[in-house]
């Protein structure tokens, strides 16, 4: 095994600057077939990105539709990789404008004026894009943040991994420490953030996401509430295969908008949950499909039916369009806890 994994690290480092010397569009196009052809050998993987296409979006696309979204969703899975390793080349403090990395105005305004001011902010994604990157530009454009991210199980890698995404002074902290370390942050008036589309098997809060029942986890609800915080909703998305990405940001929240509500932490809920079907619906083929989002049990009762007709949407999701509109929807600055 630690041979396995020495190969591996050797490898990786040889594909990473190799995809550096051929530049972008030459990487994303080899890493792109490649990600094509295992694909379609790997029929389990095939048939849940599939099933999940077609219970969440059936009402919205034709059915031969949904394959060919499945496998461009795979291709851009592995594409995170080829981002990641580009990244390491390409993106440092004076070159990340050039490749879209800025955060839209007046949401970075607001971040910063919420930093200077310590106001504290939990920023919300999905398994979206290249959702790796967005510590990166956090950092580059001013906000500090502690963000929480799970651990490669190859040492080597993870060093890699961590190395990068945490260059531009974001804080990464490992998932079974974020608990303790958010509180930490958000009590001294910090920002933190989570990846947040998970279903949560145990003591979660009953929901639907992309009109599919689920269980959300209650953890973003409940720290924004103990702490006053405000919540915003982001992601990235790549733009065409120029190395190129564009910051969308779905909505904030802020205290005196779910403070009068009777369940607080289910209102902040809904409200990440809705944002980020918006993100993900304008551009489904960047959403990491082949990801159990509605549980383990439920994507293998997809995958026995997969022939079958899925669900009915959620009458509250936005409409599928391929040129929705990615402009900006931001409700007012920042309030303190008092909701002045």
């Amino acid at each position: 095994m630690r041979l396995v994994v020495r190969l591996s690290n050797m490898y990786r480092r040889v594909l990473a600057v190799a995809l550096g010397c051929i530049g972008p569009g030459a990487a994303y196009g080899a890493t792109g077939f490649l990600a094509r052809l295992l694909y379609r050998l790997l029929e389990p993987v095939r048939t849940r990105a599939e099933s999940q296409c077609r219970a969440a979006l059936g009402k919205r696309m034709d059915d031969s539709d949904i394959a060919v979204l499945a496998e461009h969703a795979f291709v851009h899975r592995v594409w995170n990789l080829t981002d990641l390793m580009l990244a390491d080349r390409f993106l440092h403090p004076g070159t990340f404008h050039r490749y879209g990395g800025q955060i839209p105005q007046p949401f970075r305004g607001v971040l910063l004026d919420a930093q200077h001011r310590r106001h504290p902010v939990i920023l919300v994604t999905a398994y979206y894009g290249p959702f790796d990157l967005l510590p990166l530009f956090l950092g580059y454009n001013g906000v500090r943040a502690a963000v929480a991210y799970r651990p490669h199980r190859n040492p080597g890698f993870d060093a890699y991994r961590l190395r990068i995404r945490a260059r531009s002074g974001c804080e990464l902290v490992p998932v079974e420490r974020a608990a303790g370390r958010f509180a930490q942050v958000l009590a001294e008036g910090g920002t933190v953030a989570l990846v947040a589309d998970h279903h949560a098997e145990r003591r979660g809060l009953p929901a639907t996401f992309l009109g599919l029942p689920t269980t959300a986890m209650r953890s973003v609800g409940l720290l924004a509430q103990h702490y006053s915080a405000s919540v915003g909703v982001a992601g990235i998305r790549r733009v065409g295969n120029a190395f190129r990405f564009e910051i969308v940001v779905s909505g904030i929240l802020h205290q005196h908008q779910w403070a009068s509500a009777a369940d607080p932490a289910a209102r902040i809920t809904d409200f990440y949950l809705r944002a980020l079907e918006q993100i993900i619906l304008a551009d489904p083929v960047q959403y990491l499909w082949t990801h159990a989002r509605w549980g383990e049990e439920a994507a293998q009762q997809l995958a026995d039916s997969a022939d079958g007709p899925g669900p009915p949407p959620d009458p509250e999701v936005m409409p599928l369009t391929r040129n929705a509109d990615r402009s900006t929807r931001f409700e007012g600055g920042l309030h303190n806890g008092s909701g002045q």
